[in-house]
């Protein structure tokens, strides 16, 4: 790591590198001793959420909700928290391995228990770290104390489309019979002062264990992220997305499965560096798994090149990679490659690349009045289409309060097929092209433009 610094004259690497010498490797009974405040706060925190009766009702409102209300893509207005949400929330779900235990928590919470047995049906869950945090943070968000986290972030989010539910003490009364109708409101809840300053505490002491493991292990990120420089991508991004994966490592780690973290946070790192590689290191992406096959098959074609002095064939290349040819031959077809939006994506259906794009936002303008006044104006003649037509254009292009969607997912909350969603919006697209109020309108907004 050291050759790594000295072979760069970029001030803020070496810098880098110095503050990273600050902190040592652990040794195991250190990783365990660390990752033991870590838990002991997160369980700390549960503890005394539950003990208060403001807690016991916000967790009520969470498990009841993981129940009957989706992960609405239309509900985030940052996607990113939508893809945060469903990570931490995806066991939890109906029909997922852990929905039976939000049950049994959701009626733990309903009767008369003991603080002590709400723990153990809340132990059943396997609640991770960082969405405990999360719970916590956006429960003290509620009473005034602004804390960062994304998790909290995207909760925000999703809590304003809970369904208001009712806690009963009947022991046959269960979660789903309690939901009526309205919205749960995220008001401040009453919660005691000693509580909050509690609460607070361990959030500071999870915090100091987590980013404890971190920076003793950040010399890791520098040596894989080595690795993967020449690839289109900054060292120094490398060194970031990386650090984000070691952090991600750091609240996931459980030092009572028996490995060590510096073992852990190796993959988190690696896939965190790779997925970024993919996503910026070319025009266009693919699947990480597909990027590492056809590097893997370039590399054998080069080989067995300097061996034989002969370019080999398709037949013999698959053959060396140990792949189908014809897998072999789509392989290597998609380096450079450039195609059209409209081409099939599987030979056996009629799905596009455009599908899966989404159809906004459109472009920004300077003059914000002239383009809400176009917009406006489309959305009064879009009251001439079918309704299901206009429910298309509408999620489309993103002329709702939520992100445009794409195709595929204006199919699946339609609960329609995408060939369906594409036949709405060719027609829907070709009614309005035809209106001649929309043209001149338009036409004036152009000419407006170029002056």
């Amino acid at each position: 790591m050291e050759a790594l610094a000295t072979e760069t004259d970029d001030k803020d690497l070496e810098r880098l590198f110095a503050e990273a010498r600050r902190y040592p490797l652990l040794t195991s009974e250190q990783e365990k001793e660390i990752d033991g405040r870590k838990w002991d706060a997160v369980g700390e925190l549960q503890k005394l959420m539950l003990d208060d009766e403001a807690g016991v009702e916000f967790f009520f409102q969470w498990a009841a909700n993981c129940n009957h209300t989706a992960l609405d893509i239309s509900y985030f207005e940052n996607r990113e928290h939508h893809f945060i949400l469903r990570r931490e929330l995806a066991t939890y779900m109906p029909g997922a391995s852990h929905a039976e235990a939000v049950n049994n928590f959701c009626k733990a919470l309903q009767r008369k228990r003991t603080t002590k047995y709400r723990l153990e049906q809340l132990a059943d869950l396997e609640m991770p770290a960082s969405l405990t945090v999360g719970l916590a943070i956006l429960f003290l968000r509620q009473n005034g104390i602004a804390l960062a986290d994304s998790v909290a972030d995207a909760l925000v989010q999703w809590s304003v489309h809970w369904s208001k539910s009712e806690r009963s003490s009947s022991a046959t009364r269960t979660a789903e019979e309690s939901v009526i109708p309205g919205k749960w409101s995220t008001a401040k809840v009453a919660v005691g002062r000693t509580t909050r300053q509690s609460m607070i505490a361990q959030l500071d002491l999870y915090a100091d264990a987590r980013d404890t493991l971190t920076m003793h292990n950040l010399r890791l990120v520098y040596s894989i992220a080595g690795r993967y420089r020449g690839k289109g991508v900054n060292y120094l991004d490398l060194v970031q997305e990386g650090t984000l994966g070691l952090i991600r490592a750091a609240e996931k780690y459980d030092y009572r499965k028996g490995f060590r973290f510096s073992t852990y946070c190796f993959n988190w790192i690696t896939q965190a560096i790779r997925r970024h590689v993919g996503d910026t290191g070319g025009l266009i992406r693919y699947p990480t798994h597909v990027q590492e096959q056809v590097s893997k098959l370039y590399r054998i074609r080069l080989n067995e090149q300097q061996r034989t002095g002969e370019e080999p064939g398709d037949a013999a290349l698959a053959n060396a990679a140990g792949i189908s040819l014809e897998k072999t031959r789509d392989l290597l077809q998609l380096r450079n490659l450039g195609i059209s939006l409209d081409t099939p994506q599987y030979e056996d259906e009629d799905t596009t690349l455009l599908d899966t794009m989404s159809g906004g936002p459109f472009a920004a303008s300077e003059r914000r009045a002239e383009t809400d006044s176009l917009q406006s104006r489309l959305l009064l003649e879009m009251e001439t289409l079918d309704r299901a037509e206009r429910e298309v254009v509408v999620a489309r292009w993103g002329l709702h309060d939520g992100p445009p969607l794409s195709r595929a997912e204006i199919a699946d909350k339609l609960s329609v097929s995408r060939e369906w969603v594409r036949q709405l919006e060719r027609a829907a697209l070709a009614k309005l092209s035809r209106n001649e109020r929309i043209q001149d309108v338009f036409s004036d907004y152009m000419t407006s433009s170029v002056d």
